[in-house]
């Protein structure tokens, strides 16, 4: 090699930022630097460097860069961060990219990079959840529960709570429901409600009579979340309680409360219930009540009287979600056209059940070739949700769409329709 190279490959080593300099701005560029994905090499590097690092704003950006890398061999030192390190944001940080490891996201500039956003987004009923088929190792599960009994700040053991519904953690089910009847958390009604919120997000009928519990409980806002959860574990002993609570509560958001999770538990003890509510004044028990129906194998045939003269919109959303459940799929275009409305997160919800569990997503694919750039891109994105690998044949032209948001949800739901 010449003199002259040797000189060019000297100091292009000495511009490298190192992990150890002594200029907080190098190693924050070295860290940067290093997190790519896929970048395993650097864990152990970026590991011991956090151990030895005495900047909280360096920390937390060596916890983020495990989240960019996403490799499991980083939830040892993750751990470590959100179980000792004494920086609130750094722990939050940790429950990020645990997250991050597991659930994919397109930004990479940073995973809800304010503080704000981490709790605000895990505080939403569609928060981000893994996907289907992927394993969560058991490590990643057991230190978010140390950190949900032990972490001083409430803010992390809310994260923390809600990163085990994002992470669809069944097996940690008995530690939550210990947490929840247990005295360590009573004056924490954010972390009561973390906690109902997973469990609904599991699914998990086990979780049942701990909701059942909590329904009439003496805080507004824990009970509130409890009636919802308790609909979405499908634990239909619960039918009693809610029924009742329907029928003698004065508070009518109560009420509706209790129906819309009467509606979630598909019990057939319910049909009766939900018809006396068909010609009801109040436009919310008419839409409940439908929804219900159409969750329970209903003959909806006299829908279409019902719908020809309906003039409240979300109730004719609910009653062509019921005509189509039943099998008459001219009503499913009503729930498409409805993609491009404000309505479109119930359209959205009711689309993603029929194809999910009402076996009609065959009928969905003529309609991606909707003319309206919008409807096609939502409407990929619930096929997406949906899962199903019979659509990857119907999604994937659409990954050439000439609309790029249309392109984009195709590549994106493509990840979800594995074979």
């Amino acid at each position: 090699m010449s003199q002259f190279l040797q000189l060019i490959l000297v100091l292009a080593l000495a511009q490298t930022p190192a992990l150890d300099s002594a200029s907080p701005r190098e190693r924050s560029d070295a860290v940067e630097s290093m997190a790519s994905l896929g970048n395993r090499d650097a864990v152990p590097l970026l590991a011991e460097a956090y151990k030895n690092e005495q900047s909280s704003e360096i920390r937390t950006s060596i916890v983020r860069a495990f989240g960019r890398i996403r490799d499991q061999s980083a939830i040892p030192a993750l751990s470590e961060a959100l179980l000792t390190d004494f920086q609130q944001e750094v722990r939050l940080q940790a429950i990020d990219s645990l997250l991050r490891i597991y659930i994919p996201v397109s930004d990479e500039r940073g995973f809800w990079n304010f503080i704000t956003d981490v709790t605000r987004v895990f505080s939403e009923d569609d928060r981000l959840s893994v996907g289907p088929n992927v394993y969560v190792d058991d490590s990643a599960k057991e230190v978010l529960v140390e950190a949900l009994r032990n972490d001083f700040d409430w803010e992390v053991r809310v994260a923390a709570v809600n990163a085990l519904g994002s992470l669809n953690a069944a097996d940690q089910l008995p530690a939550l429901i210990e947490e929840l009847d247990g005295p360590r958390h009573r004056e924490d009604w954010e972390v009561q409600i973390g906690m109902i919120r997973s469990m609904g997000v599991i699914g998990s009928q086990d979780s049942g009579p701990a909701l059942t519990r909590l329904i009439r409980d003496g805080d507004e806002r824990v009970a509130r979340e409890a009636i919802l959860s308790v609909g979405r574990t499908g634990y239909r002993t619960a039918f009693p309680a809610l029924s009742n609570l329907f029928r003698t509560s004065d508070d009518g958001d109560m009420r509706d409360l209790a129906l819309e999770s009467i509606g979630l538990l598909r019990e057939p003890a319910a049909i009766d219930l939900f018809e006396s509510l068909l010609d009801s004044d109040e436009d919310s028990y008419r839409e409940l009540a439908a929804r219900g129906l159409a969750r329970l194998d209903y003959d909806a045939s006299s829908f279409a009287e019902r719908i020809a003269i309906e003039g409240d919109a979300e109730v004719r959303l609910a009653q062509a979600f019921a005509l189509v459940a039943f099998g008459n799929s001219m009503y499913l275009q009503e729930l498409v056209d409805a993609l491009d409305s404000r309505r479109d997160q119930i359209a959205e919800v009711y689309l993603f059940e029929l194809g999910r569990y009402e076996g009609r997503l065959g009928e969905f694919y003529p309609h991606l070739r909707n003319p309206d750039a919008d409807i096609r891109a939502k409407l990929v994105r619930v096929v997406g949700q949906i899962g199903m690998p019979e659509a990857r044949p119907y999604i994937q032209p659409l990954t050439q769409d000439s609309n790029l948001d249309v392109a984009e949800a195709a590549v994106e739901a493509l990840r979800s329709l594995a074979p």
